[in-house]
C-alpha cells in the first residue's frame, strides 16, 4: 500500500523544525511533510496577517505538491489553519489532528500583551523565557533552532498573528463527519485543558491529554505524541 500524507503546520513564533523529530520518524506507513507558512523562519510573506490567508497559502501550496486526501495536523496557530481550511472543503482531507489547537471560537490576547509581543522581535532573552515556558518537562534537542526561528517572523506578524486568532472562528457543524483527533497537554497555560475538552466536545470527539507535558507537548515527549497519532491514522480509509 503507498504511504499516505500527513502535512503538519506549526504554530506562532514557530517553523516546520518544530516537527524535527516526527519528520524523523513518521507513523508507519505515512509520510510527514511540514512546510513554513508565509513570514515564518525568514521566508516571504506579503499581504494581510489571517487566518483565512494563511488556509489559502495551505491550499495553494497542497495543490502545488500534487497532494489530495492528506491528513492535516494543527499545533497552536496552526491548528487554526488548518480547521479553516478543512471547513472549506471537507471532502478534501481524510482527518484532522489537533494539538493544542487554538479553540474553535478563536484566541483573544488581552491588550495590554501587545507590547509584549513586539518586544519579542528585538529582545533575545525575552524569547527565550517565553519560548522556554512552553516545554515544562524538559527543552527540545533542537531548542536553539526553534530560538532561532522564533526571531526570524516577518516585522507584522508579532502582533499580527494575535489579532488574526482573535478576530478568526469557525463553527464546529461545519467539521461534522471529518475524523478529528484533539490533543492537549495537561501542563499547558496557554491551551489549557478545559480549552482542549472543550473543543473536543463540541467537535463530537474525547480530548486526549498528556501528563506532565506543556504547550509544546509534540516536542517534549514525541513518542508519546507519535504512539497517539499512529492507531488515529490507521483506522482513516
Amino acid at each position: 500500500m503507498p504511504e499516505r500524507t500527513l502535512v503538519a503546520l506549526h504554530g506562532n513564533f514557530a517553523s516546520s523544525a518544530w516537527w524535527a523529530d516526527l519528520l524523523a520518524a513518521p507513523p508507519q506507513g505515512w509520510r510527514v511533510l511540514a512546510p513554513d507558512l508565509p513570514g515564518f523562519a525568514g521566508t516571504a510573506h506579503e499581504g494581510e496577517v489571517g487566518i483565512a490567508a494563511y488556509a489559502d497559502w495551505l491550499e495553494h501550496w497542497l495543490t502545488a505538491q500534487g497532494i489530495t486526501r492528506s491528513v492535516l495536523l494543527g499545533h497552536s496557530l496552526g491548528g487554526a489553519v488548518v480547521l479553516e481550511a478543512a471547513a472549506r472543503r471537507l471532502d478534501a482531507y481524510a482527518g484532522l489532528i489537533l494539538a493544542a489547537s487554538a479553540p474553535l471560537s478563536g484566541l483573544v490576547t488581552p491588550e495590554e500583551n501587545y507590547p509584549v509581543l513586539e518586544l519579542l522581535r528585538d529582545n533575545a532573552g525575552l524569547r527565550e523565557m517565553s519560548l522556554g515556558a512552553l516545554f515544562p518537562s524538559r527543552r527540545p534537542d533542537n531548542f536553539g533552532t526553534l530560538l532561532e526561528h522564533a526571531g526570524q517572523m516577518a516585522p507584522g506578524h508579532y502582533s499580527g498573528n494575535a489579532r488574526a486568532l482573535a478576530a478568526w472562528s469557525v463553527e464546529p457543524g461545519r467539521l461534522a463527519g471529518l475524523p478529528v483527533l484533539v490533543l492537549g497537554g495537561e501542563l499547558d497555560s496557554l491551551i489549557t485543558p478545559e480549552l482542549v475538552r472543550a473543543q473536543a466536545a463540541a467537535l463530537g470527539t474525547e480530548a486526549t491529554l498528556l501528563p506532565d507535558v506543556g504547550h509544546g507537548f509534540p516536542q517534549e515527549d514525541p513518542a508519546a505524541f507519535r504512539a497517539l497519532l499512529q492507531p488515529f491514522l490507521d483506522k482513516l480509509s
